[in-house]
């Protein structure tokens, strides 16, 4: 992808990005930011994701986690204010009732303490049955212009350097980037574009 078409890609505002997206086997998503009122369907994303998925977003095997670590872990992580310490993007299932279930998301957080500083750490996790389909590769290019909103110059994304998938999908972002690989694990730097 050419800088052109990359800048074009991250043009505008996650305000005007399009409420929904199509997979490549066209399932309808909604995309939006996480809620507080989210944490119920955060537990239900992670206890839908298989051993492994689990194991590659936390960098450890949290299958055997108390529901009462379970919830408060998914109400931390749903209460973030997407402008200074964190932020994140859901895709979103909604069926014919309009009840909703997260199938994926991108996040940003910032490290304790500094809700102006310039960059934030990237995770993603999408459920194992949406995985290959375009979930991940669309949170990520919303999870960018949640970085231009959040005012970040860049996005740091830690990912295990076997995890040939994610490494793929962040690749794809299309960015300015620094790579460093080392004790197994893989460390990208984006430049946020302006």
């Amino acid at each position: 992808m050419s800088d052109v078409a990359a800048m074009q890609r991250y043009a505008g505002t996650l305000a005007e990005a399009p409420p929904w997206f199509t997979t490549r086997d066209g399932a309808r998503l909604r995309a939006r930011t996480i809620r507080p009122d989210d944490a119920g369907r955060l537990v239900d994303l992670f206890n839908r994701l298989s051993s492994e998925s689990r194991r590659r977003r936390f960098h450890f095997n949290p299958d055997n986690l108390s529901e009462e670590l379970k919830w408060s872990t998914a109400c931390a992580l749903a209460d973030v204010d997407n402008r200074t310490l964190g932020g994140a993007v859901a895709a979103v299932e909604v069926d014919a009732a309009g009840e909703e279930q997260i199938v994926g998301v991108a996040r940003l957080g910032r490290p304790p303490g500094e809700p102006d500083g310039p960059e934030a750490e990237a995770a993603v996790v999408i459920r194992d049955d949406y995985q290959g389909r375009g979930v991940g590769t669309e949170l990520l290019r919303r999870m960018v212009l949640l970085a231009k909103q959040m005012r970040l110059r860049t996005i740091v994304a830690v990912i295990e350097a076997d995890n040939e998938a994610a490494l793929r999908v962040f690749r794809n972002l299309a960015l300015p980037v620094e790579v460093r690989t080392s004790r197994a694990e893989t460390e990208m730097r984006f430049a946020v574009p302006e």
